[in-house]
C-alpha cells in the first residue's frame, strides 16, 4: 500500500510539473508569436511610410511635368504670387488650376507630417514651400481668401499661423523677370 501511494504521489507530481512545463511552453510561444506579430507591424509600417511618401512625389511631379512642358504656367505664377490682378486672365485661369492641386497637395502631405508619416526632415521642404507661396501678396489678397473653404479647416488655421518662409525665392526671381 505504502508502494501504490509513492507511486501516485509520483505520477501526481509529474502530472503537475508536465502541466506547469506546457504552461510555460505555451507562454513562451505566445510572446514569440507577438514579438514577431510587433516586428511584422512595423515593418508594414514602414512600408506604409514609403507608399505615401512615394505617392506625394509621384503627385508632386504630376504636377510640375505640365509646367515644364509650357512655361506659360511659370510666367502665370511669377505674375499672381506677386500681384494676381496684374495678371491676365488666361494667366491667372492657369495660376488657379495650379495653385488648387499645389495647395491639396500640400494639404495631403501636412495631414502626413501631422500623422507621423512623414518626419521632420521630410516635411521642412514641404512647409518652407507652401509657407512661400501662402504669404505671397497675389496669393493672401485674392486667391486664397477665394478658395481657402475648400481646405479643411484646420489646413486652414495651420497656415493661418504661420509667418513667411525665409529661404524660397519666387517665381519671379526664378525666371529672371520681375511681373
Amino acid at each position: 500500500m505504502h508502494g501504490a501511494r509513492s507511486s501516485a504521489i509520483l505520477a501526481s507530481v509529474t502530472l503537475e510539473q508536465l502541466s506547469l512545463l506546457a504552461q510555460i511552453a505555451g507562454a513562451v510561444g505566445v510572446l514569440g508569436s507577438l514579438i514577431f506579430v510587433g516586428l511584422q507591424i512595423r515593418q508594414n509600417t514602414q512600408s506604409q511610410r514609403v507608399v505615401a511618401v512615394e505617392s506625394l512625389m509621384a503627385a508632386i511631379a504630376a504636377i510640375n511635368v505640365p509646367a515644364m512642358q509650357s512655361p506659360a504656367l511659370g510666367t502665370a505664377l511669377a505674375k499672381v504670387l506677386t500681384d494676381w490682378t496684374a495678371a491676365s486672365h488666361d494667366e491667372r485661369v492657369i495660376a488657379h488650376y495650379f495653385l488648387f492641386c499645389f495647395f491639396k497637395l500640400h494639404e495631403q502631405a501636412w495631414y502626413q507630417h501631422k500623422s507621423r508619416v512623414l518626419d521632420d526632415a521630410q516635411w521642412i521642404g514641404w512647409e518652407n514651400l507652401i509657407r512661400a507661396y501662402y504669404h505671397s501678396p497675389g496669393i493672401q489678397q485674392v486667391w486664397w481668401p477665394s478658395r481657402r473653404h475648400a481646405f479643411s479647416a484646420q489646413f486652414q488655421a495651420y497656415l493661418a499661423a504661420t509667418t513667411p518662409s525665409q529661404g524660397i525665392a519666387p517665381p519671379s526671381d526664378l525666371f529672371g523677370s520681375k511681373p
